[in-house]
């Protein structure tokens, strides 16, 4: 059920950004910079940060402004961004396909 979610990832360094094809937040965007702080608010933007500080301990903060998640990380990441790019894309699912 949900729909995935389509985005183009950029990295540079340590700093990864996801360009969505939907909104998380407003205009004023949102950083979050540990899982505590997430889970203050119920916004979608604060619990997808939640769900991303839960995957890895190597993320420094988030930040959610509209439809691009920009994520520091403590280290550079190389190729395991693609795991939370199917983290992100997988957002929205709320249970895979059954089996018959």
């Amino acid at each position: 059920m949900g729909q995935k979610i389509e985005l183009k990832t950029t990295q540079f360094g340590k700093n990864v950004i996801f360009d969505l094809n939907r909104s998380l937040s407003g205009q004023d965007g949102e950083t979050y910079h540990n899982i505590a702080h997430a889970s203050l608010t119920n916004e979608i933007s604060a619990q997808l940060a939640m769900k991303l500080f839960q995957f890895s301990n190597d993320i420094e903060n988030i930040f959610v402004q509209s439809n691009v998640v920009t994520i520091n990380f403590t280290k550079n990441m190389g190729t395991a961004v693609t795991d939370f790019e199917k983290l992100i894309e997988d957002f929205f699912l709320f249970y895979g396909d059954e089996e018959e």
